[in-house]
């Protein structure tokens, strides 16, 4: 089996090896991949670091063992803001060399620009930019369960960031995002790798509770869909109906309230 490294914006993860397949997941600039099986027409299945399979085209990625193995060692950073141009030079008049989304992955060298607002990077191809400084932040590759407000802050801070972003089929990214993709980048921004899908399953973090003991930052199960729970009997989801990303209730007497999904309430879930 070969490693390699998504070196595109967005790898489109797809059902089958051809481009007009359903979209299943994106996986995002700089995240390892692990190929299984290599396909015609340069297509290859392939497994994400978060478990997830499908078949991506090698014009997303860089296949290249050792080199994957030193980026999942040494990257160290994850663009946080919605966009980022990775720039040739330090300064707002640089050419945009990359265009990513949050979620993307670098290697900051940690060197600044004269005027403080910007980082130096190394992408996947080894080849150096320069993003500015609040565009990124440290790339966690764990989570300290002990801390749980602090986490349950961060995991709704996340998933509001998306807040208006519409929905996309298999999408995880300000450009669009489904249900499960939402919830799962809420958690793998904050250091927790759980399923893709709007399901419990057994192997990752999240595992069953009660309605009664829900806080903020659980996920709440309906069926074919996940959300967020923010507290206060308020949720946040992606879904068709609402087109974009948004807050929803379930009190009956709020205005967003969500008739069909507060008839069809299934499971909920915590790390905790």
């Amino acid at each position: 089996m070969k490693n390699a490294i998504v070196n595109n914006t967005i790898g489109m993860l797809k059902r089958e090896p051809k481009n007009n397949s359903e979209s299943v997941d994106e996986v995002l600039f700089g995240m390892n991949v692990e190929i299984l099986k290599e396909e015609f027409d340069n297509w290859f299945y392939v497994r994400t670091h978060y478990k997830y399979e499908g078949y991506i085209n090698g014009i997303d990625l860089i296949i290249n063992d050792k080199l994957s193995e030193k980026w999942e060692t040494e990257k160290n950073a994850i663009v946080i803001n919605s966009f980022a141009d990775i720039l040739n030079n330090p300064q707002a008049s640089g050419f945009p060399i990359a265009t990513l989304t949050r979620g993307a992955n670098l290697i900051s060298t940690s060197e600044c620009s004269k005027d403080n607002k910007f980082t130096k990077v190394i992408l996947p191809n080894l080849s150096i930019g320069w993003i500015r400084n609040s565009f990124i932040s440290n790339l966690k590759k764990g989570y300290d369960i002990n801390d749980e407000e602090g986490l349950r802050n961060n995991l709704v801070s996340s998933a509001v960031s998306y807040i208006g972003t519409q929905y996309r089929w298999g999408g995880k990214t300000p450009f669009g995002i489904d249900c499960s993709g939402l919830c799962s980048m809420a958690y793998m921004l904050n250091g927790i790798l759980i399923y893709r899908d709007a399901k419990i399953e057994e192997g990752f973090p999240i595992k069953e509770i009660t309605f009664k003991q829900i806080k903020k930052g659980d996920l709440i199960f309906f069926p074919g869909h996940v959300a967020m729970y923010l507290g206060d009997g308020k949720y946040i989801h992606s879904s068709t109906s609402n087109d974009v990303v948004k807050i929803n209730s379930f009190n009956k007497k709020s205005n967003d309230y969500n008739e069909n999904l507060g008839r069809s309430l299934k499971r909920f879930g915590s790390i905790f």
